[in-house]
């Protein structure tokens, strides 16, 4: 069981449930769920996974591996779903390779083919030179001809004065006109990663992304409505909403919920709240 596991590597690393708590900010409650496979005990499915997932980093664990058991032992349906829909992507690819190879066999089925189109290529190139040939004499008489006969060259017109420079008007330059602030439709928020981080991503209701984002890295995610960001590393995702600083999503190692929309920033927890007294 996954829970085995996890315990049985951190007791052979030496450390308690509160060295993982600490290392980790996963309350000491969760950890313990997760050791007995008592997943009931946490706050939900994308929660779980990343404190699964950060749990199993702090172990230099690898961490897809270990969230990838959680999947198979609580959710085997959606990971038969995830591989049949692999293997219906790698069908018709799979069916292409052969179709090409049999082009190619059959474009160079004879040796004599090959002769005939090496034969007519070398006519069509020595046709090209003979053409060209023919060209450059004609431009070379056509210019001894011209040369000959060209007239003397006129004369240059007389500069201006300096006074008749000075009564020259000058061409009214249009006003520019100041640009107008572009504006952002909807939201968007741009996050820059400073560690590797866990991520979840939906915009409007649908996962546009859910993965592992590494250090360096800064990624652009926009919707008409609302966008549902879930850090398992919450301290190494630094946001910008429209263009403006929000700052980091919370504190480092700490699994944060965040929504998005046109009007700002809310936690999970706050949006709940809101929802109830309506």
């Amino acid at each position: 069981m996954l829970g085995d596991m996890l315990r049985s590597e951190r007791e052979r690393q030496g450390l308690s449930i509160r060295d993982i708590e600490k290392g980790t900010s996963i309350r000491a409650l969760y950890i313990e769920s997760i050791e007995a496979g008592d997943y009931s005990q946490l706050p939900g499915e994308v929660y779980t996974k990343g404190f699964i997932r950060n749990y199993a980093n702090f172990l230099k664990m690898d961490a897809d591996a270990v969230v990838k058991r959680y999947m198979e032992e609580n959710h085997p349906e959606k990971v038969a779903e995830q591989q049949a829909e692999q293997e219906a992507d790698a069908a018709p690819k799979a069916e292409q390779k052969p179709e090409k190879k049999a082009m190619k066999a059959q474009a160079f089925s004879t040796g004599s083919d090959f002769r005939e189109r090496v034969e007519k290529s070398h006519k069509n190139q020595n046709m090209l030179l003979v053409a060209v040939v023919v060209l450059l004499v004609a431009a070379g008489a056509f210019y001894m001809l011209n040369s000959d006969s060209k007239p003397a060259a006129k004369s240059p017109a007389p500069a201006q004065t300096s006074s008749q420079q000075a009564k020259a008007p000058k061409a009214e330059q249009p006003e520019k006109k100041a640009e107008a602030p572009k504006k952002t439709e909807g939201v968007e928020v741009v996050a820059k990663l400073t560690d590797a981080c866990w991520t979840q991503v939906k915009a409007d209701g649908k996962t546009v992304y859910e993965g592992t984002l590494q250090k360096g890295k800064t990624e652009t995610w926009k919707a008409k409505e609302k966008l549902v960001i879930v850090a398992g590393n919450a301290g190494a995702v630094e946001i910008k909403i429209n263009g403006k600083d929000s700052g980091k999503m919370g504190e480092k190692g700490q699994v944060a919920e965040k929504i998005y929309t046109p009007e700002g920033e809310s936690s999970a927890a706050d949006q709940s709240k809101k929802d109830s007294k309506k």
